[in-house]
């Protein structure tokens, strides 16, 4: 019987707690770390441990600063269509927007003119919305292809989907949806928590616990 949802969060989270709460030295650490540009994609090789298996401890952080350095790249790299898509969308919505507001010298009504413009602007928006989720699908198991089998596994395509048709499709947009939807609520704690200090501290603090739960929940995924 297939795993559900609610057994990969939980057992991530489990696994999180394990390996942070049962060491202290390395959670502070990895929270000072995580704060500081350049030095933080040790972090993220820390992440991609994660994925490949390996135990998630701070041995070999050369080795994790370059995993963290090549994981961002892929991310790039995956992210350059939806950025180049978004930024030639905008030029377009700034060049209709004036046009917009001009009341045409011929018998179309302006209020038809603009209803177009406004319907043609929504569906760029629309568009460039869910190109840039698609390319975010593909990023993830990208990474953990390229923790198990290499930087150049990262861009094998027909294996990529074959992952995500393994764990199932809608499952996996599901799965990443709820993750998203806590993540971001805890983050908006935090966010309004930073009026204070403590709220400060404990946005340092408990990134890298999301970034435990978040690595092993997609390991379990990709399992």
């Amino acid at each position: 019987m297939s795993i559900g949802i609610g057994e990969y969060l939980t057992a991530s989270f489990g696994y999180a707690k394990e390996k942070l709460g049962g060491n202290i030295g390395t959670w502070l650490i990895l929270s000072i770390l995580n704060i500081v540009p350049i030095v933080n994609w040790i972090v993220y090789g820390t992440f991609v441990k994660i994925l490949r298996g390996d135990e998630p401890d701070l041995n070999n952080m050369g080795k994790s600063f370059v995993d963290g350095l090549l994981a961002l790249i892929i991310g790039i790299i995956y992210m350059i269509i939806p950025i180049i898509l978004t930024i030639v969308i905008s030029v377009g919505m700034f060049t209709i927007s004036p046009v917009m507001t001009v009341t045409p010298m011929s018998s179309m009504s302006p209020v038809v003119t603009t209803g177009a413009g406004a319907a043609l602007m929504i569906g760029l928006i629309i568009v460039c919305i869910i190109v840039t989720f698609l390319f975010a699908l593909l990023v993830k198991p990208a990474v953990v292809n390229f923790a198990r089998n290499g930087f150049g596994a990262a861009f094998h395509f027909g294996e990529i989907f074959r992952m995500i048709s393994k764990a199932g499709w809608l499952k996996y947009i599901l799965s990443l949806i709820l993750f998203w939807i806590i993540f971001g609520v805890i983050i908006f704690i935090c966010i309004l928590l930073s009026f204070v200090i403590i709220g400060i501290i404990l946005l340092i603090f408990i990134m890298p616990f999301l970034y435990f739960w978040g690595a092993k929940y997609l390991a379990n995924l990709f399992e």
